[in-house]
Formats: structure tokens, C-alpha cells, sequence
């Protein structure tokens, strides 16, 4: 999914059914950790966490879309200036 992060997106789709992770924050930033490691990496994976969620809660696009721009917003303040 990200190369330079050794997660697949069995593990998103095992946080959604198996954690109860609702949101793109929570799978990224609290549940795999991507945030703090590597924040621009978590910010190249939001959308693809993103259309897991919405097919795994069988949310719509739209919040999807919502959802990215929101976790992009928050990663922003984990980039080195």
C-alpha cells in the first residue's frame, strides 16, 4: 500500500471488522501508528483506508472524501518544517 510502511490493507480491513476503527484518523494515526512514524507516508494511505472503510461500513463517497481531507489536515502538523 505504502512503501515506506510495512502495513497491508488486511490490516486496515482487520482494525474496521476486528477494532472498531470508524474513521481514517483512527486506523492510521491510533490503530497502525502511521502517524507518528511517517506522516507524509499516512497522508499517501488516506485514501485507500478511506475506500476500505467506506466499502467495509458501506459508507459513501462523499465522507470518504470528508475523512481524507481531514486526516490530511491533521498530518500536516506531524511535518518537519
Amino acid at each position: 500500500m505504502q512503501p515506506r510502511l510495512p502495513y497491508c490493507s488486511g490490516q486496515m480491513v482487520w482494525a474496521v471488522r476486528q477494532e472498531m476503527a470508524r474513521t481514517v484518523e483512527d486506523v492510521l494515526s491510533r490503530r497502525l501508528r502511521t502517524l507518528p512514524l511517517d506522516a507524509q507516508a499516512a497522508s499517501e494511505m488516506a485514501p485507500q483506508v478511506a475506500h476500505i472503510l467506506s466499502a467495509e461500513l458501506g459508507r459513501g463517497v462523499a465522507l470518504a472524501v470528508q475523512q481524507v481531507m481531514n486526516f490530511r489536515e491533521l498530518a500536516l502538523h506531524y511535518l518537519f518544517k
